[in-house]
């Protein structure tokens, strides 16, 4: 029972630290659907300045969806 309560822990552990490292914001080519070469990188931007860079970008770039921020 211990080490079932042991293996749960580290795995909630693991879950939590994999989601706090994946903010910040990416943005990729649309048609980059791996998501292999960010286009962009800013790991201190908030969601919502992450959603007006997608749409800055893509007002520069000429198209409505070009780029895809996350």
């Amino acid at each position: 029972m211990k080490k079932i309560l042991m293996v749960c822990a580290a795995v909630a552990l693991l879950g939590l630290l994999s989601t706090s490292c994946s903010k910040g914001c990416h943005c990729y080519l649309r048609t980059d659907v791996a998501h292999l070469t960010p286009v962009f990188e800013d790991e201190t931007m908030t969601d919502a300045d992450c959603e007006a860079q997608e749409a800055r970008m893509n007002e520069e770039a000429g198209f409505a969806d070009f780029y895809v921020c996350k």
